[in-house]
């Protein structure tokens, strides 16, 4: 058995930075995103709060439901997932493209879906959350408050989704 001695101050401070370090790499990266396009719009989706992001399909409309907003209900993976307009909720104008690169973001928890349909999906971003920018108000007024930040990404700017504010404004346009 080997005997144990004490640590010297110096190894002490030397274990100490060791630590700090791997700290300070882990928080320099602790903003992670979907990032999507929505018409001429780059958004930033939490990682966490995406369950799946697939090809696009197209969604079945609800008998007696007339909210701008509101797509329908899409068979995704063998999930039914309630899809949404998202840039309508947000209060700009967009068509769906239809295009190949078309993708559906799906958010929420399996058994209560939704989704949204993106242009494009080019992958996820990381950054640190000390980079992240207040939202012009111009940004905020115009997304119905879901942006509260941008995040800085190969575009530009991306703005991030307050999901839960988004999923309360679904689950409103879905009663409406």
């Amino acid at each position: 058995m080997s005997e144990h001695r004490e640590l010297t101050l110096q190894e002490l401070e030397a274990n100490a930075e060791a630590f700090a370090r791997v700290i300070e790499r882990e928080r320099a990266t602790d903003v992670h995103a979907v990032l999507a396009r929505v018409g001429s719009s780059w958004i930033a989706v939490p990682a966490a709060r995406v369950l799946r992001v697939t090809r696009a399909v197209k969604p079945h409309r609800i008998p007696h439901r007339s909210h701008r907003a509101l797509r329908g209900l899409a068979n995704i993976e063998g999930e039914v997932a309630i899809v949404m307009d998202l840039a309508s909720l947000c209060g700009f104008s967009w068509s769906p493209s239809g295009e190949a690169s078309a993708r559906m973001v799906v958010l929420g928890e399996r058994g209560a879906a939704w989704a949204f349909e993106a242009d494009e999906v080019p992958g996820t971003v990381a950054g640190n959350s000390s980079d992240l920018l207040a939202a012009p108000l111009t940004v905020a007024a115009t997304g119905a408050g879901f942006t509260k930040h941008l995040m800085p990404c190969a575009t530009g700017h991306a703005g991030i989704l307050d999901v839960d504010a988004l999923l309360a404004a679904c689950g409103e346009a879905v009663r409406a």
